[in-house]
């Protein structure tokens, strides 16, 4: 008598294995996606307000004014600005300037490191909005998922 032993899986196993994990991956993908465009909201948020610090930061060791241009018609740049120099930061893909509420959607930073006007931008992606928050006289700068009072 001749005993046969099994090494190896059918192919209706192999194709049900296969069924299910694309199942689940196709389950699965539109949250990975969510995960991401949040991932990349919060990323320019990070870089915004690390930007803001930054030239606040310039025009106290420089004694100038700085400049922080945003472009609410495009929606997809800030411009950081010196005199008659400027740099342009475009936002990630997805990511969209939404409003501020400052004058001509310009932050403005005095050499003492204080901005004229206190304010708010945001930036959105499909899902989601984020703050960015410009304390007055303070110039402290924080990031909220919760719109300021």
């Amino acid at each position: 008598m001749v005993k046969t032993t099994s090494k190896g899986f059918t192919l209706i196993e192999t194709l049900a294995a296969t069924a299910i994990f694309c199942l689940l991956f196709f389950l699965l993908l539109p949250n990975v996606k969510d995960v991401l465009d949040n991932f990349k909201l919060q990323l320019a948020a990070q870089k915004m307000a690390q930007d803001i610090r930054t030239v606040q930061q310039q025009s106290i060791s420089e004694g100038e004014n700085y400049k922080v241009l945003f472009d609410v018609y495009r929606q997809d740049n800030y411009q950081i600005t010196k005199g008659l120099s400027a740099k342009r930061v475009f936002l990630p893909k997805g990511v969209y300037l939404l409003w501020t509420n400052f004058p001509d959607n310009t932050l403005e930073f005095t050499p003492s490191g204080a901005p004229q006007q206190g304010g708010t931008v945001a930036i959105k992606n499909q899902h989601k909005r984020i703050y960015i928050i410009i304390t007055v006289a303070t110039g402290r700068v924080r990031i909220s998922e919760a719109a300021p009072q």
